[in-house]
């Protein structure tokens, strides 16, 4: 299979998983339509021959694929090969800390958000998520800790506390009012 073959069946298949996570929302049930897309995406990468189709390009479109249909399991492998083989990827890292949360292994997911910040430091989303984990974890120092860091690189990250359920463990806590509230 030539390089233009490849790139335009990567590029299919990042446009099926695009639409179909939009069509997704978020916890809730995927939608039949956003599967059809998703599933496209899948047989699109099967499509790839065998060292293109472990590739990192095509395996993170394949773990985003299993993600968004809910396959954490599975997603665990392609995403987890990403992150070796390209740890500066942060779409690998999040991903693998999202399926491990939803899969009920908090501690996997936050030393996989770990391995990423280690991999590229000061990252804000790495660190917010890795607050959140702690959180749910009920560890409200490194929660607060990372939710500190990743504010200070991008005060944005404060508006999104609001509604993440995620600090809901810890929204009472006087540490986290402290770092969520600013005092004008």
């Amino acid at each position: 299979m030539n390089s233009h073959r490849r790139h335009l069946l990567l590029r299919q298949a990042a446009g099926y998983i695009e639409l179909g996570e939009l069509l997704a929302d978020g916890d809730a049930p995927v939608p039949e339509n956003a599967r059809k897309l998703l599933r496209r995406a899948l047989a699109e990468l099967a499509n790839l021959p065998d060292p293109s189709r472990s590739g990192t390009a095509a395996s993170l479109l394949e773990g985003r694929a299993l993600r968004a249909l809910g396959d954490f399991e599975a997603a665990i492998l392609p995403l987890r090969r990403v992150a070796e083989a390209a740890p500066e990827q942060l779409e690998a890292w999040l991903g693998l800390g999202w399926c491990y949360k939803r899969l009920g292994q908090l501690e996997e997911a936050i030393t996989a958000l770990r391995s990423g910040l280690e991999a590229a430091p000061g990252q804000p989303l790495l660190l917010y998520n890795l607050a959140c984990y702690h959180s749910l974890a009920g560890d409200v120092t490194a929660a607060v800790d990372h939710l500190t860091k990743a504010i200070s690189i991008d005060d944005r990250f404060r508006d999104l506390t609001g509604a993440e359920r995620d600090f809901d463990p810890i929204r009472s806590d006087p540490r986290f009012v402290a770092v969520t509230h600013v005092v004008v």
